[in-house]
């Protein structure tokens, strides 16, 4: 190949218009999500995350038969105290809650699980307890 190929060559490719339209589709991570359609604000009833909580500290007591008393005792949390984060009244700390759901023999991720489920039960108005995870 001579010098005056290589540069004619050389200056089509130089020159050539490099497009960003392509033929190809994006993978999909890159194509945007269908947006979901927004539920009206006034059927949405507001979540109150330490009530849910409190239900669900309550619901794991009583399924093993046990008293506030008891429990309260093993988490070392009073007893008053206890019973107003199982009623929704007082917003508990991670500590406290961890300290519970010791007391209760149920991993604080266990707790937390259920209390998104009815979160997400609340906002979306769907039964998952009738749900299948597979």
């Amino acid at each position: 190949m001579n010098s005056d190929m290589k540069t004619e060559t050389a200056s089509k490719v130089l020159t050539s218009p490099i497009t960003l339209t392509s033929k190809i589709p994006a993978p999909a991570i890159y194509r945007a999500a269908p947006t979901p359609t927004p539920t009206p604000t006034a059927q949405l009833k507001p979540v109150v995350l330490r009530k849910i909580i409190g239900e669900q500290l309550r619901r794991h007591r009583t399924e093993q038969h046990r008293t506030l008393r008891e429990v309260s005792r093993v988490a070392q949390v009073s007893l008053g105290y206890l019973s107003e984060v199982e009623r929704g009244q007082k917003e508990a700390s991670s500590e406290l809650l961890a300290s519970i759901c010791r007391s209760l023999n149920i991993p604080l991720s266990v707790l937390l699980a259920d209390v998104a489920v009815e979160v997400a039960r609340c906002e979306s108005g769907f039964d998952f307890s009738t749900a299948s995870l597979s």
